[in-house]
């Protein structure tokens, strides 16, 4: 019964153990790896923007607008 106790003894320092030593070593430091993104294929890119889109899209559809009306109130 007494060398059970022993044995149980000491396996419970053997944690202990690997956790102190874990605190005192100091890690290898590492440099970080920089993030690898791949390429989107083709079919899930966007098209490109549409040129009424220059220099944004909302001024190119206005201007869009104003020569669609102009044309469309031009007499034939």
């Amino acid at each position: 019964m007494r060398e059970n106790r022993t044995r149980l003894q000491l396996w419970m320092l053997v944690p202990l153990t690997l956790l102190a030593s874990g605190c005192t070593s100091k890690p290898a430091s590492l440099p970080p790896l920089p993030a690898s993104i791949p390429e989107l294929p083709s079919e899930a890119r966007q098209p490109p923007a549409p040129q009424w889109c220059y220099p944004n899209c909302s001024s190119g559809l206005t201007k869009e607008r104003e020569n669609w009306q102009l044309r469309m109130t031009e007499p034939e």
